[in-house]
This record gives structure tokens, C-alpha cells and sequence, in this order.
């Protein structure tokens, strides 16, 4: 149960995200948890082509959430080059994170 209320937490953001960045892929990438396994923060990877990254982010950061989040995003060239690059952190992301919107 608790599982399932920390993914409809994200996928509500999620789902208020797309129509303000319209992101080419949402990734979930990491999750906190307390001592007693609730879920304590997220942090999301938006992939994408974003004008003005300040914008968004405030944007972004302005959506009612639960829980506190945080945002990386990359463009579509940054991180495909990237996630080939074993030492880099965009590998790390499409390696073990879960892609929620896109591809």
C-alpha cells in the first residue's frame, strides 16, 4: 500500500510536469526513505529541449506536492551522449532509474 501511495505521488507530479516542460522522457531516479520506510523525497531527470532552464525549474518548483523533489534536466543531445559514458552521472540515471513518461 505504501508503495503504491509513493508512486501516485510521483506520477501526480509527473502528470502536472509534462504539460509545463513538455519532456521528451521523465525519469525517476532515486527515492529517500525514513527508519520507518516512508518516503521521505524523490528526485526526477527531465529530458528534454528547455529555453530557459530558470524559468522552468521555478515553474516546476511552484507544483503542490507531498513530498520534496528535486529536478535535473538535460537536453535530448546531452543526454544521450552521456548515458554511453559509464563515468558519467546520466549513465548512472539510465541505468538504474525508472523511466515514467516517454522514452
Amino acid at each position: 500500500m505504501i508503495q503504491k501511495n509513493n508512486d501516485l505521488i510521483i506520477n501526480r507530479l509527473v502528470e502536472q510536469i509534462i504539460p509545463v516542460a513538455s519532456p521528451r522522457t521523465v525519469i525517476v531516479y532515486n527515492k529517500k526513505f525514513d527508519m520507518d520506510g516512508k518516503m521521505d523525497s524523490f528526485k526526477l531527470c527531465l529530458v528534454g529541449d528547455f529555453p530557459d532552464h530558470r524559468r522552468l525549474l521555478s515553474q516546476i518548483f511552484d507544483i503542490d506536492c507531498e513530498l520534496p523533489f528535486d529536478i535535473l534536466l538535460y537536453t535530448p543531445e546531452q543526454f544521450d551522449h552521456l548515458k554511453e559514458d559509464t563515468n558519467a552521472f546520466a549513465n548512472r540515471i539510465y541505468r538504474k532509474g525508472k523511466i515514467l513518461y516517454g522514452r
